[in-house]
């Protein structure tokens, strides 16, 4: 009751200033005055009822009095309360509800009938105020926990936590204890840990392992943090105290056959330097440092096999030495550097020989491939950097390297037994390597990759034929580092002949050998196990050097403009060659090469998009186009019964967007070509060739053509969804934003090219929506019928409104904006009896059906109107078009009320009937 009477002031507030200025303050004025009016009712009421309630407490009184003259009871016993206790009872009992008045049935005062038995008053409880639940169930909990049990003693401890957490952080603030002995209590706590751990190894040595190795990590950190956060030791002596520290956890993981300690210990030697480091000091006693540490691994892995110290050595070795070679190196520290890469080398060397060796009988012949290849390859790469002022030195390198695998490789064989035969290939395969390294480093680089690419094919191919893994990889992995030294090559002079030079003709020899060794792997998929997932590794890389050699000369040979359709045009006959020559050898995945043209199609649609910035088909787009979809759509036919047809939905969903999208380009730059650029008709264009597109599959939906017989949810359910929401989403902008000029046509409502496109987008909508409802049982967008038919009619009202405003742009001279429209009367006014009308057009057709929510929502429209009215067209009631626009809207109310009734529930229908 006080919402409606206040909003009723507020209205009539507004009708006594109707002007800009006063509107608010008169509509808020007179709305608070309602609402102290609505008080004030209360107030009285319950005055009121505090009245009736102290008259029937004075006639209780008196009858109590009557009633004690009679009996010979004490007063003093059986007195009843006073009027002023009993008034104080009333006053403090709970008020009533804002809403009752009063509480009994009575509704008037009136003489209360003596009592025929002797009353006695009794003074009423008082009732406590209620809380919340949550408020009394926590408010239970605290009075539980200091009421329950020693309340000292819970008290205390709450007090306690204060005090603690107070004291911490004064300490933290005032550094009572001095960092020193905090450094000093964490380092003797970790040593009392470590021999804690040692005493355990016997009664529980994995307990003991964890133990000893979190001692060992505090004291790094402990020792780390003395030196470069608190700068309380100095490196020399940290240095040592690393190194002693590293010494010892390999001891003890010696003694304990624990190599988790060793890795912590060599861990924390090799971290020792880092550290400690002041960004001064010489090479030569870092890498001496080095040195020790790895004749300790060498010295390990003497007597154990443990990979895990062989690998930290290694990478940590190689790493800093080649970070320090990155930022120092200079050519005259050749001499003291040199010694060192040797050493290096040798050590790693020979520790891929002691981890073969030291290896259990049953795992005899296998081998630590990243020592075994890695040393020569990292090595290799630091000394080519070393030699880089030596015109022949990398090649003696490659010799001498060669030499000594090719001989160690003669001895393992001569002396190690059919054991060491693993390792025996894998260097005789690195020395092969080295010495084909050595021989072309003074030749042109990209001929030296093309031979290498060669090489490793024809190695792939004898080693399936003996059966041999070993040389398999090293033919596999020699072809990825022709590669990179085709990349890496010395610039040459730009080619002059397509096609026909050094250039491309070297990228033609490495993606050959990759072709080959794919397709021999690919042939030995039944006999070796693991040639069918070998043999993709060859191909992709066989693929990415076709396709890159074709665009280096289409960048370097064809005019920019032509690129596009000419890459286009490259990529569509590689993929129809690639499934022919998989067909023709039976060879399955270089058929699936051309799933990968969709792909290269998008990117050519965005090229051309960004680049030519015309049309599509300009530049030999008009051959490249039509060739590449042709090119497509016939391996898609061709490759239906395939393994993995139920993948190809996704080709065909691409392809179909990207011809909607191809062709509607075309058509709108065609049309805004020859109408000169004039308004509305490109942006028609754009939406009557996806609308034709909707339509066409639509009525086709059972049509018995291919793709259509086997993908006909895909392009009727998800092809068409994106393109139905685009123009959907097309359409509102459009009617937000356009004013729908169609030069040299004159504007008729309804009847120009936009509206005339909008209702085709329509019907070719409705058309779709059915098609998927009634033909594959789909709901569209995934709404339900009612939801659905509120979109659609939202999207129609929302047309109508935008054909209104711009017939009132057009004939009425307003201007097409927003702020123009908002202050315009002609079309506030416009508005408003085109809502109304509306409105009655839908309430009175769900009058006829009895569709109740239909109704309903024509009352709401109807509310919104009224809304408007009030809120908007009664600031300037002076103008004709707002008075026309309240007295048109109020007719059509009463019309709606005398053709339009409410229909009644299905329940009430039922009971009238």
């Amino acid at each position: 009751m006080k919402i409606v009477v206040t909003l009723v002031g507020v209205l009539a507030g507004a009708f006594l200033y109707s002007s800009h200025n006063r509107l608010l303050l008169s509509a808020a004025i007179c709305g608070l005055l309602a609402w102290l009016w609505v008080r004030l009712q209360h107030l009285q009421a319950r005055l009121g009822n505090l009245e009736y309630r102290l008259n029937e407490a004075l006639h209780s009184l008196e009858a109590a009095k009557q009633s004690s003259a009679q009996h010979s009871e004490s007063p003093r016993d059986k007195a009843p309360a006073s009027s002023e206790e009993f008034l104080f009872e009333i006053e403090a009992q709970e008020p009533l509800p804002p809403r009752e008045v009063p509480v009994r049935a009575a509704t008037a005062v009136r003489p209360t009938p003596p009592p025929t038995r002797p009353a006695v008053s009794r003074p009423m409880p008082k009732k406590a105020p209620q809380k919340p639940a949550q408020q009394i169930e926590l408010w239970n909990i605290l009075v539980s926990y200091f009421t329950g049990g020693n309340v000292v003693v819970r008290a205390g401890v709450v007090v306690l936590f204060f005090g603690v957490a107070f004291l911490l952080k004064y300490s933290a603030e005032r550094n009572f204890i001095p960092i020193e002995l905090r450094l000093l209590g964490v380092g003797l706590g970790a040593i009392a840990l470590l021999l804690f751990g040692w005493r355990l190894r016997v009664k529980k040595p994995a307990y003991a392992l964890i133990v000893q190795g979190a001692a060992v990590g505090i004291l790094y950190l402990t020792i780390f943090a003395a030196m470069r956060l608190y700068h309380l030791l100095p490196a020399g002596l940290v240095l040592p105290l690393l190194v002693a520290l590293s010494i010892l956890s390999a001891t003890l993981a010696i003694a304990q056959d624990a190599r988790s300690l060793a890795v912590i210990g060599i861990l924390g030697g090799f971290l020792a330097p880092i550290l400690t480091s002041t960004g001064e000091g010489s090479h030569v006693m870092l890498f001496s440092y080095y040195a020790l540490l790895n004749a300790g691994i060498f010295y390990t892995a003497w007597h154990r096999s443990w990979r895990e110290l062989n690998l930290l050595g290694f990478v940590f070795t190689f790493a800093i030495g080649a970070l320090w070679g990155h930022g120092n190196y200079r050519p005259e520290l050749f001499a003291t550097t040199e010694p060192f890469l040797i050493l290096f080398f040798l050590f790693y060397f020979m520790l891929g020989i002691l981890f073969a060796r030291n290896q259990p009988f049953d795992f005899k012949g296998y081998v630590d491939g990243t020592l075994v290849f890695g040393t020569p390859i990292v090595c290799f790469g630091l000394q080519a950097v070393l030699v880089r002022p030596y015109e022949y030195g990398l090649a003696w390198t490659a010799l001498a390297a060669g030499l000594l695998y090719t001989g160690t490789a003669w001895l393992l064989f001569r002396r190690g037994g059919p054991a060491m035969r693993t390792l025996v290939e894998a260097f005789m395969a690195t020395g092969v390597v080295l010495g084909t390294i050595a021989i072309p480093l003074a030749l042109d680089g990209r001929w030296t990759s093309a031979a290498w690419a060669l090489e490793g094919a024809a190695i792939v191919w004898l080693a399936l034929r003996k059966g041999r893994w070993m040389p398999r990889a090293f033919g596999l992995a020699l072809q990825p580092l022709a590669g990179f030294a085709f990349l890496t090559a010395a610039a040459v002079p730009p080619p002059n002949l397509p096609l026909v030079n050094s250039a491309f003709l070297g990228c033609l020899a490495v993606a050959f050998a990759g072709f080959f060794s794919a397709g021999v792997l690919y042939r030995y998929r039944d006999s070796v196990p693991t040639a069918r997932m070998e043999s993709a590794l060859p191909l992709v890389w066989a693929l990415l050097w076709w396709f890159g050699g074709g665009l280096q000369e289409i960048n370097t040979f064809v005019y920019s403009p032509y690129r596009p359709a000419t890459s286009l045009a490259f990529f569509a006959l590689s993929a129809a060659l690639a499934f022919f020559i998989g067909e023709k050898q039976r060879w399955e995945d270089m058929k699936h090469v051309y799933k990968a043209l969709l792909p290269a199609m998008i990117f050519s649609f965005a090229q051309t998009f960004w680049t030519v910035n015309r049309h599509p088909f300009t530049h030999g787009g008009v051959i490249a186009w039509p060739l590449a979809f042709a090119v497509l759509y016939t391996l898609l036919h061709r490759d239906r019964q395939s393994s993995l047809a139920r993948h190809l939905a996704t080709l065909h969903l691409g392809a179909l967007l990207l011809l909607i999208a191809l062709v509607t380009w075309e058509a709108a730059w065609w049309t805004d070509h020859l109408v000169r650029g004039a308004d509305i008709w490109p942006l028609v264009t754009c939406a009557l060739v996806p609308a034709l597109f909707v339509l066409a599959l639509s009525r086709r939906w059972n049509a018995a053509v291919w793709p259509l017989t086997d993908y006909r949810r895909t392009y009727l359910v998800y092809g068409l969804t994106p393109v139905i929401f685009a123009l959907w989403g097309g359409s509102i902008q459009i009617n937000l934003i356009n004013a729908g000029g169609a030069r040299p046509l004159p504007y008729l409502p309804l009847l120009n090219p936009l509206d005339l496109t909008q209702a085709f987008v329509f019907l070719a909508m409705g058309f779709w929506s059915t098609t998927l409802t009634r033909h594959l049982g789909e709901q569209p967008f995934g709404l339900e019928r009612v939801p659905r038919l509120a979109l659609f009619g939202g999207t129609i009202f929302f047309w109508l409104n935008a054909v209104l405003i711009r017939t009132l742009h057009h004939w009425g001279g307003v201007r097409f904006s927003s702020q123009a429209m908002a202050a315009s009367d002609l079309v506030q006014t416009s508005l408003s009896i085109f809502w109304t009308l509306s409105a009655l057009m839908i309430m009175l057709w769900a009058s006829r059906r009895q569709v109740r929510v239909l109704w309903l929502v024509g009352a709401g429209l109807v509310a919104v109107v009224i809304l408007k009215l009030f809120a908007v067209d009664l600031a300037n009631t002076s103008t004709i078009e707002r008075i026309v626009s309240f007295i048109g809207v109020g007719v059509i109310c009463l019309i709606i009320g005398y053709l339009a009734p409410l229909p009644l529930r299905a329940r009430e229908g039922s009971e009238t009937s």
